[in-house]
């Protein structure tokens, strides 16, 4: 009875064991097609050059940190895909020129990072990023 069950099946499964043997050597030569090249996110010429430090400097600039409330204020940068919430951001003079300081989150693709920075208002009337470092 076994032997009937053999003659049955092995036109079915050599085959396909052969094949599977072969396609381990194929597949062991294949290369990587480096000619490919994907993107998940869409840029526009305009966001092409922002930089998630400009993003946060624009967002901590264009709130009034009075009315900032306990949730702080979410960033988000479409050019990269990062994205952060600004907190504990507090206004002072430095050497008479308007500054502000914060703390904020970065999740970016390579990982979730903690940073604080520094923009102070220029002579010119933009705002610059002093300070920007992990905490």
């Amino acid at each position: 009875m076994l032997a009937g069950l053999w003659r049955k099946f092995l036109p079915i499964v050599l085959p396909m064991a052969l094949a599977a043997c072969a396609s381990g050597n194929f597949l062991k030569r294949a290369e990587t097609d480096r000619s490919i090249i994907t993107g998940s996110i869409p840029t526009t010429p305009m966001m092409a050059n922002v930089t998630d430090e400009e993003t946060i400097r624009n967002a901590v600039t264009s709130v009034d940190p009075n009315t900032l409330g306990s949730n702080g204020l979410a960033w988000a940068n479409p050019a990269t895909g990062a994205s952060g919430q600004i907190t504990g951001l507090t206004e002072f003079q430095d050497n008479g020129h308007l500054c502000r300081r914060f703390s904020t989150s970065m999740a970016r693709f390579d990982g979730v990072g903690l940073y604080r920075g520094e923009a102070c208002l220029q002579n010119s009337g933009g705002w610059q990023l002093r300070a920007f470092a992990s905490s």
